[in-house]
């Protein structure tokens, strides 16, 4: 009898059985609710979150910036993180499925533990949009890092929207001043993110100014002091600022309204240059904020105004970078990877997808002239603009209004950050469309619109059925 029970364990780990009294348990093994399991090996780390990075604390991490935490296949893995600052963070481990508490105060800390049970290198970062791109990322390596591991997601159910419509109207913008002397000017922005429609049956989580993409275009004139009033809607997950390139003085007003969620701020600054300017969210990680949908245009006239038109209407590009290709209904994410690459899967105008199609389209008369402010949110992306069917009678190149127009243009090209004035007359009925000549971004991405323009045939000038 005392040869089998020894024999038991050994092969085993444990002795006890239905009548013992207590439980024994082996090398190598532990007691958990009564019942012998193997013993895991405990790993820790603890990383703090500070100036967009996590920094190693304590071991042979110590003070390292995002360092490699190696484990062995089996191992027990505690990842605490503790606060360096006061801002908002957390650590999320790619394939585990594992994220700490998101964290604001200084000093606070959580901690995620999770048995490492596939081998290969995971990627651990903070979730909070944007941070991961703007330097929030590290190695998770398990046994050896010759085990590659890909981590394939399925697209998320379209989330419930907090507005009807993301895409500003282009015809809500200010008229012309109609003033020839400087007055000072206020202009309110407020910074709100919101989950809207990015095209039908898929939503996405924008970052705006006023609830639209763009925000608000403002009008003043050469010399005017415009007054900006700047907030950060209560409910707002990140701080946010703005940074107005018409601008002389520290970071367009980026340092000046660098603003918490709940909070206010305000700076002004004299109106020194005419023309067309973007402005555009400036705080870290800058190009996830604009592209995310954080900008819009100011256009301060100059001392003689440009001629009068019937129409006008305020039209921005900007580039979106998502986990699913355009027509993937669900809920899209951001793809920092593709963002880094600057391969945006959308290019928009007015933050959606083919936003003035359909029911949207722009609607003007024959024989009347219209004036189009158009932009580059960006961040990355240059437009070639183009009307199907129209050429530019003139061309207020790169935002300009001190030169004279360039006149009878068929496409413009305008940087990230930049703008151009184009006037148009429309002589036919026709459906004239907008797009980025770069084709593919018009016809797969989404940079297209049409201006729907009804009224009499002039056969003098375009006859279908001519000889």
């Amino acid at each position: 009898m005392m040869m089998i029970m020894v024999i038991a364990t050994g092969f085993s780990g444990c002795l006890g059985g239905e009548d013992s009294v207590t439980v024994t348990c082996g090398n190598d093994t532990e007691l958990v609710d009564g019942t012998c399991v193997t013993k895991l090996n405990d790993v820790e780390f603890t990383l703090q979150g500070k100036d967009m990075s996590y920094i190693g604390v304590g071991g042979s991490i110590d003070g390292i910036v995002n360092p490699d935490l190696t484990v062995q296949p089996g191992d027990r893995v505690t990842i605490t993180l503790q606060m360096g600052e006061a801002n908002l963070h957390d650590i999320s481990v790619e394939g585990y499925d594992v994220t700490t508490e998101q964290l604001t105060d200084m000093g606070s800390e959580d901690s995620i533990t999770f048995v490492a049970d596939i081998q290969g290198e995971f990627a651990y970062f903070c979730s909070i949009p944007g941070h991961r791109a703007g330097g929030m990322v590290g190695n998770l390596i398990v046994g050896s890092s010759q085990y590659g591991t890909t981590i394939i997601e399925n697209i998320g159910p379209a989330e419930e929207v907090d507005v009807e419509n993301i895409a500003r109207d282009p015809y809500n913008i200010p008229g012309p001043t109609g003033r020839n002397t400087s007055t000072t000017v206020h202009i309110y922005l407020e910074a709100v993110e919101v989950t809207a429609e990015l095209e039908p049956g898929t939503t996405f989580t924008y970052w705006t100014y006023n609830g639209t993409v763009p925000g608000p275009m403002f009008r003043a004139r050469v010399n005017d002091t415009v007054v900006v009033h700047f907030s950060n809607q209560a409910e707002s997950m990140m701080h946010h600022n703005v940074d107005f390139h018409s601008v002389t003085g520290q970071g367009g007003g980026a340092e000046a309204t660098k603003t918490a969620p709940g909070e206010e701020t305000t700076f002004s600054f004299l109106a020194l240059h005419s023309g067309l300017y973007v402005y555009h969210c400036a705080t870290p990680d800058i190009p996830t904020h604009i592209s995310k949908g954080m900008y819009g245009m100011i256009f301060i006239e100059p001392e003689t105004p440009l001629p009068a038109v019937d129409k006008e209407i305020y039209i921005m590009q900007g580039d979106l970078y998502t986990k699913w290709r355009p027509g993937t209904e669900g809920h899209q994410e951001m793809d920092v990877d593709a963002l880094f690459d600057e391969s945006p899967t959308y290019v928009v105008f007015n933050g959606k997808f083919a936003t003035f199609t359909g029911e949207n389209t722009i609607k003007a008369n024959v024989g009347e002239t219209m004036r189009i402010y158009f932009g580059v949110g960006g961040p990355n992306t240059i437009s070639s603009f183009h009307v199907i069917g129209e050429i530019f009678d003139r061309v207020y190149n790169l935002g300009g209004t001190e030169n004279a127009p360039l006149e009878s243009i068929q496409t413009v090209v305008v940087a990230p950050g930049g703008a151009v004035i184009v006037d148009l007359s429309f002589e036919v009925p026709a459906n004239y469309i907008l797009v980025d000549h770069a084709l593919t971004r018009a016809f797969y991405k989404g940079a297209v619109g049409i201006i729907e323009v009804t009224g009499e045939e002039n056969t003098t000038v375009y006859d279908e059925n001519g000889e």
